[in-house]
């Protein structure tokens, strides 16, 4: 009985890798059963002994998104480093994973987007969700800490942080990765900083002032 769970695991994985590698190299639209089978080298009658469709597919991916996600917040909130350099460290790692994986997590929902699948758009909206929370209970240790302005929203300043990421990505791979990814992003993040962080704000306004 363990041996077929251990199989079974063994083989969602090799479908979902090749799902993503389908994505990365013809777009969502593309992956189809019969890719899938074609990429791993089995039949697609062995696909549905363990997805009944592309549907399940997806979803199956949607997970493996929550899953990476989650994992890189907590191995962030792990480190015993300053706030800023954790909020940083979480944004800039989600931008070196879309570099090297061309945007992958974005392209997969974007496609159930496409598709109007209620399930599966409640799904992917719950990782969103789950993330920006995430993000936005650093941003109250931020708050807390005196580095951001007492004012400033977590919830909202969350979101404004993943729809920037999300932007930029977007972005790249629309001009077919005709940028340098990390360092258009970086700029967004040190616009981001003069705005919303309290010593770098009071630096900039004095050196404004100054000059």
């Amino acid at each position: 009985m363990a041996l077929h769970r251990k199989h079974t695991e063994i083989r969602q994985k090799q479908i979902i890798d090749a799902a993503k590698k389908l994505i990365m190299r013809y777009g969502s639209e593309h992956v189809t059963v019969r890719r899938i089978a074609g990429q791993i080298g089995i039949t697609e009658a062995a696909i549905y002994r363990h997805f009944k469709s592309k549907r399940e597919i997806l979803s199956l991916l949607v997970d493996d998104i929550r899953q990476s996600w989650t994992n890189e917040v907590k191995q962030a909130s792990s480190e015993n480093i300053p706030f800023s350099d954790r909020l940083q460290s979480i944004l800039l790692n989600r931008i070196s994973v879309a570099e090297q994986k061309g945007g992958i997590s974005f392209l997969i929902i974007a496609e159930i987007l496409s598709l109007g699948d209620k399930g599966l758009n409640k799904q992917a909206s719950d990782v969103v969700e789950a993330y920006i929370h995430d993000i936005a209970q650093i941003i109250s240790e931020g708050i807390k800490q005196g580095e951001l302005k007492p004012e400033t929203d977590p919830a909202s300043t969350a979101l404004i942080l993943y729809g920037m990421v999300q932007g930029v990505v977007n972005v790249w791979a629309l001009s077919n990765r005709d940028f340098n990814l990390v360092e258009r992003y970086s700029s967004c993040w040190q616009t981001f900083q003069k705005t919303n962080f309290q010593k770098i704000q009071e630096e900039f306004e004095h050196e404004y002032v100054t000059d």
